[in-house]
């Protein structure tokens, strides 16, 4: 190989490291991330108030139908990059959703009734992230994540609570904006996730898993 063909070989393996340390965060190095995004609704389930009789049959009062509304949410993670292609998360989200109930077939043929009530709940969940590094676009580098976690949900006025917990499947991009070869703060970073949150149990009216989609987009520090 001729010493021109050499220095060239040599100055595209420069550009290719110098391109990937402007798109990875160093390994090893905690990321601490920040932003807000939006916790999809769904619907809880349907019941029924009935009154016991003498007959066989229960007489029906009315019909309820539940459904959890959707909300902006607080989006925080924590996140170390274990190789170039897998790392870990923990991850909590915090939202205020309303619930609403709609009473309607009443008895006495009373107009239907909306009822609403805001809730605080948090989510607390960790998992593993995958880089897609062969799907790199430019410097945005894509992931996929799973994992699970609690569920915390506090009825208006923090009077009850009810538990659960749930599983999560997603995805997103994210891109180093600035990089520094030492220091406390090491690099700073943008971020985009979409999941799909499975929660059990918690405020829920058929007991039945719910599914709510999310999205959200932070910004990370590195340390």
């Amino acid at each position: 190989m001729s010493a021109r063909a050499s220095l060239v070989a040599v100055l595209v393996l420069l550009a290719a490291s110098a391109a990937r340390a402007q798109t990875d965060p160093p390994l090893h190095r905690l990321q601490l991330g920040a932003g807000v995004g939006f916790f999809g609704g769904a619907t809880l389930g349907d019941a029924d108030a009935s009154l016991r009789t003498s007959s066989t049959e229960p007489y029906q009062l009315f019909a309820t139908s539940s459904r959890q509304a959707g909300t902006m949410a607080l989006d925080l993670h924590a996140a170390v990059d274990l190789t170039r292609r897998v790392g870990v998360e923990a991850h909590t989200l915090f939202a205020r959703p309303d619930l609403h109930t709609s009473v309607t077939d009443d008895a006495e043929s009373a107009p239907p009734v909306d009822a609403v009530e805001r809730l605080d709940q948090y989510l607390i969940d960790g998992g593993i992230v995958v880089r897609l590094n062969e799907f790199r676009m430019k410097s945005w580098v894509p992931f996929a994540t799973a994992g699970a976690g609690y569920l915390r949900q506090l009825h208006e006025g923090l009077t009850l609570s009810e538990h659960g917990h749930l599983f999560y499947f997603g995805g997103g991009v994210r891109r180093l904006l600035r990089l520094r070869p030492k220091g406390l703060l090491r690099g700073l970073g943008a971020r985009g996730d979409i999941r799909l949150d499975i929660l059990s149990d918690g405020i829920t009216v058929e007991d039945k898993t719910r599914k709510h989609l999310s999205a959200s987009a932070s910004l990370f520090v590195v340390f």
